[in-house]
């Protein structure tokens, strides 16, 4: 039997994805970083724009704060057309089904602390997108865009080792 999936507003039950080839973004919050505190990131693609023109993606994120971190997959949202103004995205290109699974699988795979005060959600999207330039999957120049760009933080060592597994 499959885990609950815990994500609020949780709609890819009704708008899963399909094996068309889409475009996969990189978003970080708000239009540009001011070089302190935190900046929300995620993986993204669009799903479906439904009958009223609402847009479905699915996300790929380490959810939570400080202290108390998830991940969740598969997880689609409705997103405003307000969201795409008030945010920054970087696009990683087009993929297929076959390489969009394997984003998931490469996503499922990075590791986390739940209880992390120090490696937050950049942390973990810096380590999916290494291990898509691993994977030959995006190159390493548009890594270094998103690095520049949002940027992303390294990982450093724990006060306290706990993991997600």
């Amino acid at each position: 039997m499959a885990a609950v999936n815990r994500f609020f507003g949780d709609v890819y039950p009704q708008h899963p994805d399909d094996n068309t080839v889409k475009e996969v973004r990189l978003q970080a919050a708000g239009m540009s970083y001011p070089g302190y505190g935190d900046r929300h990131v995620l993986l993204e693609w669009t799903n479906r724009v439904d009958d009223k023109g609402q847009i479905v993606t699915q996300i790929l994120q380490l959810t939570g704060q400080s202290g108390n971190y998830s991940y969740y997959a598969p997880v689609a949202k409705y997103r405003s057309a307000s969201s795409r103004e008030r945010n920054a995205f970087y696009s990683l290109g087009s993929f297929t089904r076959v390489q969009r699974d394997q984003i998931l699988m490469l996503a499922k795979s990075v590791q986390f602390s739940k209880s992390s005060t120090t490696n937050g959600c950049r942390v973990w999207t810096r380590d999916l997108l290494e291990a898509m330039v691993e994977a030959k999957l995006i190159s390493v120049a548009k890594f270094k865009e998103f690095d520049e760009g949002v940027p992303l933080v390294k990982r450093v060592a724990e006060a306290e080792e706990s993991s997600n597994e």
